[in-house]
């Protein structure tokens, strides 16, 4: 998406790829598997297929996680967006979540976040209108897999603007 109106707001909501087990490891610094890798790789592919331009990220200082940023974005060739890791998407829960969301410059129609359950699923819960997809809402309401991200958009002015039930989920990609 890189829509000509300047109201329209797509937020990607991405669970981390499958991690490696703990094995004497903190789970912070928890590796992703070969499979969590293929799992990112995939969701950015979809990205670039569908010519999604995201502008900003917001990534959990977890290892697993910025590890699945770096391989969902070595499959989106001319992405130069803004990146940042940050710790309270992995200690914080959606509502920490939310505000690092809105507090994002409305210059960035794009954004997405990727992080840790269940965090990803109670906040795309929580934003999604009830005319969203039924079959969207029901995953999120059971949990986000692995490697999943929630695709939501809506007409919003500003990122501060985003409140409960104010995007549409159109759909859960699901690699």
């Amino acid at each position: 998406m890189s829509s000509s109106d300047p109201d329209s707001r797509l937020l990607l909501l991405m669970r981390h790829g499958k991690a490696e087990n703990g094995s004497g490891r903190s789970d912070h610094d928890r590796a992703l598997a070969d499979k969590g890798v293929t799992q990112a790789q995939l969701v950015g592919e979809y990205l670039h297929a569908q010519n999604v331009q995201v502008s900003r990220v917001l990534v959990s200082d977890a290892r697993r996680t910025a590890q699945t940023w770096e391989a969902t974005v070595s499959t989106m060739p001319g992405f130069d967006g803004e990146v940042t890791l940050d710790e309270d998407i992995y200690t914080g829960g959606a509502a920490e979540v939310l505000s690092l969301v809105r507090s994002v410059d409305p210059q960035h129609p794009v954004v997405m976040v990727v992080g840790h359950e269940p965090t990803i699923s109670t906040l795309t819960s929580l934003l999604a209108v009830e005319e969203s997809d039924a079959g969207a809402v029901a995953q999120a309401r059971i949990g986000m897999p692995t490697g999943a991200m929630a695709v939501l958009a809506g007409q919003l002015e500003s990122w501060q603007d985003l409140r409960e039930g104010s995007l549409t989920l159109h759909t859960i990609v699901r690699p």
